[in-house]
């Protein structure tokens, strides 16, 4: 009797175990390029984005893009909505009330992160996550300023702490969220490198003071940065390594799209090369076995046909954007979504 109870109790928790290694949580990342409504904000340099401006964006078009966003997000969860979502290039909390709840979307009931940003263009950054798995307990904005340059604004990096369970509540704790959209390479990479640079040191000032308090805390940076792994900003100030390192340390950053550093494939592609200036960079406890919650190693690029076009001036596909300049070419972003999933 006392065997088949041990056996019972064996099977049972083969089997929760089996039903806890299956439950994931999935982490994408999307710069969308350019979700803007057709209204003009005040102190806003977003006048082209009206029905009267230069690119002529009406009522239809945004409603378009709305559709064509929300359908990449759904379809980046392969059968599961997201369970969060961080967006580079959204104009304002108008944009993001409109995607989660006019959209196909809106069945995931997500909750929303945002702040208005100091970008001249009026472009944000936003986090998107399920309310059923995830409570907040802190939002804010870190600012990205220059001593040097008192005029130089850019867009803040988000920063968002909440508390994930699992549906069965026997797993949970606090996680730490970065949406950032470092500044761009425009007037050269190098020449403009120092802003990225600037943008990395204040990140992990913050990260540095959240680790101080708690080592073990489960840290997950993700957005555009505008820039390749092995990139001064990320190798060099923020100090992230490869998530496949032999050795990972509770406390150190990895770049789980370090992998593709010299690859095929990615998020981007320039004058007809793949990259990824979009990353997922985790703290490594979520990588060495000793958290609750445990990462993939490798973020992956969500590479959907729907999301592609013929690349003519090269060769293969590229992402299919909605501008190529002031054209209208009515697609999705010039970007493509990345994922990660926690287990």
């Amino acid at each position: 009797m006392l065997r088949r109870c041990i056996l019972i109790g064996s099977i049972g928790w083969c089997l929760l175990s089996s039903v806890l290694a299956q439950e994931r949580y999935r982490v994408v990342s999307y710069n969308v390029e350019n979700l803007f409504d057709t209204r003009h904000d005040i102190g806003k340099r977003d006048e082209e984005f009206t029905p009267e401006g230069r690119l002529h964006w009406t009522q239809s078009r945004y409603t378009e893009k709305l559709q064509k966003i929300s359908r990449a997000i759904y379809a980046s969860g392969e059968g599961q909505m997201p369970t969060f979502v961080g967006l580079c290039e959204i104009e304002n909390r108008r944009v993001l009330d409109d995607l989660t709840t006019k959209t196909v979307l809106a069945e995931a009931d997500y909750g929303i992160a945002h702040r208005e940003s100091s970008d001249r263009r009026g472009i944000d950054v936003a986090f998107l996550y399920k309310r059923a798995c995830f409570r907040i307990l802190r939002e804010n904005v870190i600012p990205v300023k220059s001593e040097q340059d008192t005029t130089f604004r850019t867009r803040e990096i988000l920063y968002v702490s909440g508390i994930l369970t699992t549906p069965d509540s026997l797993r949970r704790d606090t996680f730490h969220f970065f949406v950032c959209h470092f500044p761009s390479m425009a007037g050269g990479e190098s020449q403009s490198e120092w802003k990225r640079k600037l943008a990395a040191s204040s990140l992990k000032n913050c990260i540095d003071s959240i680790q101080r308090q708690n080592p073990k805390a489960a840290i997950i940076l993700m957005g555009d940065f505008n820039g390749k792994a092995d990139r001064p900003a990320l190798k060099t100030v923020l100090k992230a390594k490869r998530s496949d390192a032999r050795k990972i340390e509770n406390t150190g950053l990895y770049n789980t799209g370090y992998y593709l550093l010299y690859g095929t494939h990615g998020s981007y592609k320039y004058k007809g090369e793949w990259q990824t200036i979009d990353h997922i960079i985790v703290s490594g406890i979520l990588l060495n076995g000793k958290h609750m919650f445990q990462a993939e190693k490798h973020l992956t690029p969500y590479a959907a046909k729907f999301l592609l076009e013929e690349d003519s001036s090269y060769f293969g596909y590229k992402p299919w954007r909605t501008f190529v300049g002031p054209r209208y070419v009515g697609g999705y972003s010039d970007h493509l979504p990345i994922y990660l999933d926690l287990h």
